[in-house]
């Protein structure tokens, strides 16, 4: 069998640096004790609310590809939490509009800065044109575990 670099594990790899730099930048302070997925499920409420968008639980499920019951169990937590709301809306009372709270925007505004800086930090010395491949090889791979 040919030896040949093993995706996964650089995948794994870039993905615990990235972690750790955050981590390193104070990043934990900021999120007051939020986990990744809820600081994630914050940044698409904020900026989907900012393109004047409704998000409802359906969009977090294919947004971040994950269950219902699991979102479902974010949802609650985070209306424990006092991070969301859910507002019925007019046209059906059944489906609930997520919204975020005052204290989830405070997070969301203090942390963006930190992934601004990641963001520029992992793109430095690469080319758009790299960029572009290396986000149409992540695609495929995607593809091809979904």
């Amino acid at each position: 069998m040919q030896d040949r670099p093993a995706i996964g594990f650089e995948i794994k790899t870039v993905s615990n640096l990235i972690k750790r730099r955050l981590d390193e930048s104070g990043l934990d302070k900021d999120l007051e004790g939020l986990t990744g997925m809820q600081g994630w499920i914050i940044g698409m409420i904020y900026h989907r609310e900012q393109a004047g968008v409704d998000v409802f639980q359906r969009d977090l499920e294919k947004e971040f590809d994950i269950r219902r019951s699991t979102v479902t169990g974010l949802i609650k937590l985070m209306e424990q939490n006092e991070l969301i709301t859910r507002e019925p809306v007019a046209r059906d009372r059944r489906l609930k509009r997520l919204k975020l709270t005052a204290r989830s925007r405070s997070i969301h505004e203090r942390v963006s800065e930190k992934f601004r800086q990641m963001e520029d930090r992992l793109r430095t010395d690469i080319s758009e044109q790299e960029i572009h491949q290396f986000l149409d090889v992540l695609g495929k791979i995607k593809n091809n575990i979904s």
